[in-house]
């Protein structure tokens, strides 16, 4: 089902009372305890974040060890460590964390965070957001979708989820209309999503990607297409169409290969990409209007991206198209 749509925010703030920052930790992430280490020294704390709609992109500076016992998470948060270090008890595991590591807390279950001094960017998404293109992908149910440990499965996937959260950091700390609006979050959702679900064991993993909907009518693909084409400007995910469509993603994704010869996601983003390109005849420098505001508007983050798959369907770039 799609959620409503949470308004977009942006916050900085910075304070050297520890009751304080674990009240805004508590706001932004989840409930818990904490117990200083010391409390003799000054303690600092900074904390910056912005978000909109599933996803919550930010930095948190904490300036003192301490004990942090967290109550069951209910949304994905992704850290990864710049410094200082974390050790991470679940039962009688235990993870340690240092710069240059990341890191996903399980969903679900009380965990225990030793913080030493640490440095960290984090990313929260909504469950649903991962599940919906889990489902996409791979045709699993969300009932039996999990993350099954702690750390990424390989270092150079560590890398691509640290470089995923340097880009949304860029994003989200860039002009607001480039990332709050419904399109945009979502495609930022999408983009975190995707690189959890390929960072991070999970039960998605071992689904089989068998064609399940070989033998389906063009029928499910027409309610599709005139479902894209109806909310093309609404953030609909791959599981909302596959719902309006009457048919399983996997199924759906199969009959758009097998009629089409494409695939929902890649019909929804080339049904945007048309938009946009309408917009930038009906756009005017003049009045500030711009390539990347416009693409931003119809869900495309990536300029050089928006603008190859732009000249791929135009035969010209889309700064031509809008002094044109």
């Amino acid at each position: 089902m799609t959620q409503e749509a949470k308004p977009a925010f942006r916050y900085s703030y910075a304070t050297h009372e520890a009751a304080e920052a674990h009240d805004v930790l508590r706001r932004l992430y989840v409930g818990h305890e904490f117990r200083l280490h010391r409390v003799a020294r000054r303690f600092n704390y900074r904390q910056e974040a912005a978000g909109t709609g599933p996803i919550v992109v930010g930095r948190v500076r904490y300036g003192m060890d301490a004990d942090v016992r967290l109550e069951p998470l209910d949304h994905l948060l992704i850290v990864a460590l710049r410094a200082g270090r974390l050790e991470t008890r679940d039962g009688r595991d235990v993870t340690r964390t240092g710069p240059g590591d990341v890191l996903l807390h399980q969903v679900g279950r009380p965990l225990t965070n030793i913080c030493l001094h640490f440095d960290l960017d984090s990313v929260n998404l909504e469950l649903p957001a991962v599940t919906e293109v889990a489902a996409a992908r791979t045709g699993i149910d969300p009932a039996h979708f999990r993350f099954e440990a702690m750390t990424p499965v390989s270092a150079s996937m560590s890398r691509l989820w640290q470089d995923t959260t340097a880009y949304l950091n860029r994003l989200f700390t860039g002009p607001e209309e480039h990332w709050a609006g419904p399109l945009a979050a979502r495609a930022a959702a999408d983009l975190a999503a995707s690189v959890a679900l390929a960072t991070f064991p999970n039960t998605a993993m071992a689904v089989s990607r068998g064609s399940g909907g070989a033998r389906l009518t063009a029928g499910p693909v027409r309610r599709a297409v005139s479902f894209i084409e109806t909310h093309v400007g609404e953030p609909i995910t791959a599981t909302r169409i596959a719902e309006a469509a009457r048919v399983t993603p996997r199924a759906l994704q199969a009959a758009f290969r097998r009629h089409l010869g494409t695939t929902p996601t890649a019909y929804l983003r080339q049904a945007r990409l048309d938009r946009a390109h309408r917009d930038l005849l009906a756009a005017d420098p003049a009045r500030g209007d711009t390539v990347t505001a416009i693409a931003r508007r119809w869900g495309f983050l990536h300029s050089g991206r928006f603008a190859a798959d732009y000249r791929a369907a135009h035969g010209r770039s889309p700064g031509e198209t809008l002094r044109a």
